[in-house]
């Protein structure tokens, strides 16, 4: 009787860590992308950006990945993001990556890290306010960010977010939802 009880007890534990995963999964699958203008590690100019995001089915976890392209600087960063909700309609989130940058021929390896909360607004606004830290070119950069997307179809977002300390950049695209929402 007694391993009985301490097997329910251990499978109400196990049941009640996996409700942030399925309450939050379908937020962090999608790809983005779109205009970008950055001034940042002593470069300035307009480019292109695609990331993504893939949820991992059974962990509060996403994989992340990230291109910022301009003329004279491109940054690619890959890693790992953790995320759970407090409410419905908002999630904590942090996160690491690996950071490589290359100005001119001039190439940086080096880290990054995130956190922030996701908070979904009434109606189809999001906003995310993040802190974002990344070392690279001999270099540690503070900013803080904030992203919106507003939900204009099935699926897709409008994208924009603008950033500024350290790092300072605006973007405007489009975020495409692989969830279920």
């Amino acid at each position: 009787m007694l391993k009985t009880g301490r097997t329910r007890q251990f499978a109400a534990l196990a049941a009640l860590t996996m409700l942030p995963v399925v309450a939050s999964a379908a937020d962090y699958t999608y790809v983005e992308g779109g205009f970008i203008d950055r001034h940042d590690y002593g470069q300035s100019g307009a480019g292109g950006r695609v990331a993504g995001s893939f949820d991992l089915p059974i962990l509060p976890l996403a994989i992340i990945a990230e291109y910022d392209g301009t003329d004279g600087l491109h940054q690619f960063d890959v890693g790992g993001v953790f995320h759970v909700p407090i409410i419905p309609t908002l999630n904590l989130f942090g996160g690491a990556t690996l950071e490589h940058g290359d100005r001119g021929g001039d190439t940086s390896t080096g880290i990054g890290a995130r956190a922030g909360v996701r908070w979904q607004t009434t109606g189809a606004l999001e906003l995310s306010p993040e802190l974002r830290y990344t070392h690279l070119f001999g270099s540690n950069e503070t900013s803080i960010r904030l992203n919106a997307l507003y939900n204009i179809a099935p699926h897709l977002d409008l994208q924009g977010a603008i950033q500024g300390g350290d790092e300072q950049r605006y973007e405007v695209g489009l975020r495409y939802n692989f969830g279920l929402f």
